[in-house]
């Protein structure tokens, strides 16, 4: 097989990883990373929500104060949504917060009042205030929770004095570290 003939990929999977392999001599796929498959299956429970609510996206964004491709964004798994975003996308669709996380909440049914105003503002503190008694429980610091992330200390700072929202994932990543459940930040 002459060279330029085996660096080229096969039509069906013109991939990357397929420009990888050939160039490396292994034709191995990468498999996906944890955190996209996260989003891609968060994303498929926010569209069935949706869809079963009734709800058009542009109305979903709007209670989100986002713009619609941001939210089909966050439906297409492209992007993390906060705890608080997800709140109220529960909220707006009828189902329980457990919904996106556990099968046996969605069908317990709990009641849900409609957020108001400022409640997003208001949970950006507690979830902060329950991160920051978590961390100091488990004797981790600012800075390895940080590493951890990938971020700056100043940010696990920023997310702990809820001056601003913890991105859903990062906050999946933190609790167990910090020996505590999701359930633990949805009080």
């Amino acid at each position: 097989m002459k060279e330029h003939e085996r660096l080229q990929p096969h039509r069906k999977r013109d991939t990357m990883s397929t420009w990888i392999g050939a160039l490396t001599g292994r034709n191995q796929v990468a498999e996906p990373d944890k955190e996209s498959v996260r989003r891609k299956m968060m994303g498929a429970l926010l569209r069935r929500a949706r869809e079963a609510a009734g709800r058009s996206k542009a109305e979903v964004a709007s209670s989100l104060h986002v713009s619609e491709y941001r939210y089909s964004q966050y439906e297409r798994g492209d992007r993390d949504l906060s705890l608080s975003e997800l709140e109220t996308v529960a909220a707006l669709c009828g189902v329980p917060l457990g919904y996106f996380f556990d099968e046996e909440a969605a069908l317990e049914g709990d009641g849900i009042r409609i957020l108001h105003r400022d409640r997003p503002r208001l949970r950006n503190k507690i979830v902060g205030t329950l991160l920051r008694q978590a961390r100091l429980q488990s004797e981790k610091t600012q800075k390895e929770c940080a590493d951890l992330l990938g971020v700056s200390p100043g940010q696990i700072s920023q997310y702990e004095y809820g001056e601003q929202e913890i991105p859903l994932s990062e906050l999946e990543t933190l609790a167990p570290i910090l020996g505590v459940e999701m359930s633990y930040f949805t009080v």
